[in-house]
């Protein structure tokens, strides 16, 4: 930790914080979905369940690129995190256009397209919440993000040494470009405290990760998303 002038900036391992606050913290809440509470404990187990489904069941090796279409779901979060320790790239689509949406595809031709599960922004066909179809558009494998934790997956991924410096994550800069970026360099800076609590309809833009997510995360914070209700439950 390192003071400029009055702001406080670390740059922390966030997937070690992440796992030690599940031992810490196990209680606290991370955040709400409509049918449970996420604490601080599961949101780890769910990122553990992540990676072994998405490499275990779904094939996601080091160097994919799985794309997302989504409307800010903070399992999109999850997802980040777990294709992260598999040393895969996320190529995030949120308040794009589905001309766009379906242009990046083509171009990019992403291993997985994982959308959140209220609609298609692309107009492609899903499968079921634990099945998948081939999307015409880019013959990418298609799945809805809750497929994503929807039981349990017994496999044993392959983790990558030091994911942090890992360049895993596309973002888009002031000229609308894309931009493949580091959770390392994401954390670097981060305000002493977050900005607020509440998260709108996008997650991943650099602003929001570095003065909303990411400090929340690193202090054991509740987040709040305008895509769940706060509706207090039980589940996995």
């Amino acid at each position: 930790m390192r003071k400029i002038g009055q702001m406080t900036t670390r740059t922390p391992d966030l997937l070690a914080l992440l796992r030690d606050h599940a031992d810490k913290y196990g209680d606290q809440l991370a955040h709400v979905l409509p049918d449970r509470d996420i604490t601080y404990r599961r949101l780890w187990s769910r990122i553990e369940r992540g990676s072994a489904r998405l490499f275990g069941e779904w094939g996601v090796r080091e160097g994919d690129l799985v794309a997302y279409v989504g409307r800010g779901h903070p399992d999109a979060i999850v997802l980040y995190f777990a294709l992260l320790r598999l040393g895969a790239m996320l190529l995030p689509f949120e308040s794009v256009s589905t001309s766009q949406v379906q242009q990046m595809l083509a171009e990019r031709q992403p291993k997985l397209l994982i959308q959140d599960h209220e609609g298609s922004m692309t107009g492609m066909t899903m499968g079921s919440t634990t099945g998948s179809t081939t999307g015409s558009t880019t013959g990418s494998t298609t799945y809805a993000l809750e497929a994503l934790l929807a039981n349990w997956s017994h496999h044993d991924p392959l983790l990558i040494d030091d994911p942090m410096s890992r360049p895993s994550l596309f973002m888009r800069d002031a000229a609308d470009d894309w931009q493949l970026t580091s959770l390392d360099q994401l954390c670097r800076s981060l305000p002493a405290t977050p900005r607020t609590s509440f998260i709108d309809q996008n997650i991943f833009t650099t602003d929001l990760l570095r003065t909303i997510v990411l400090p929340s995360l690193r202090d054991h914070q509740l987040m709040q998303f305008a895509a769940t209700d706060r509706v207090p439950g039980t589940g996995s």
